[in-house]
């Protein structure tokens, strides 16, 4: 299969790129569709770890807030998997690594690749690489965390299986990498 580009233009530039897209795709026929204008978000690749403490089984979440979330009934507190931003060529296992410190002030060499998804193909380029990493010691665990030269300010705190999937349907855990990594995890390796 096969697209082609027509034309490209930057339209915005400055957290993210947006692009505007004139292009065309293959068929499943084998001809060319007609050219069509698309935009796309280009934020690069992105990094969730989740991280479980190897004697209780426990998982350690971050709640951190999200603007973007904040809309009725939702305050922008979201409980999420720690996670960030791939940056430049850095390899996405050593992100998971950094952004592991960063949110949670636990080093470890070791995480295990679980999957990697888009999160939204007909917007975004953006692809998420989940992470598993085990913690023999879970009681290293900063309370609060986060990186300050980000403004994070991030609430630590344990969670047992249960008390996970109960969050979830009550929809007190609402961020999809976050239900991704868990569901995931639990069907998977628990």
């Amino acid at each position: 299969m096969k697209c082609e580009v027509v034309s490209s233009k930057l339209i915005f530039h400055e957290f993210l790129k947006v692009e505007k897209v004139r292009v065309r795709w293959e068929l499943f026929d084998g001809g060319l569709g007609p050219v069509s204008t698309r935009y796309v978000v280009r934020r690069g690749d992105s990094v969730g770890v989740l991280p479980v403490c190897e004697k209780s089984g426990r998982i350690i979440l971050v709640k951190q807030f999200r603007f973007s979330a904040v809309r009725g009934d939702d305050d922008g507190y979201l409980w999420e998997i720690p996670a960030g931003m791939v940056d430049g060529n850095e390899d996405p296992a050593d992100t998971a690594v950094r952004e592991l410190f960063e949110e949670v002030g636990l080093k470890t060499a070791a995480v295990e690749k679980l999957i990697s998804y888009f999160l939204s193909p007909g917007l975004l380029d953006e692809k998420m690489h989940l992470y598993l990493v085990r913690i023999d010691d879970c009681s290293e665990i900063k309370r609060i965390g986060g990186n300050p030269e980000e403004h994070e300010n991030l609430l630590v705190k344990d969670f047992g299986r249960e008390e996970l999937l109960a969050m979830m349907e009550k929809g007190e855990i609402i961020d999809a990498k976050s239900i991704a990594a868990l569901l995931y995890y639990f069907t998977t390796f628990a």
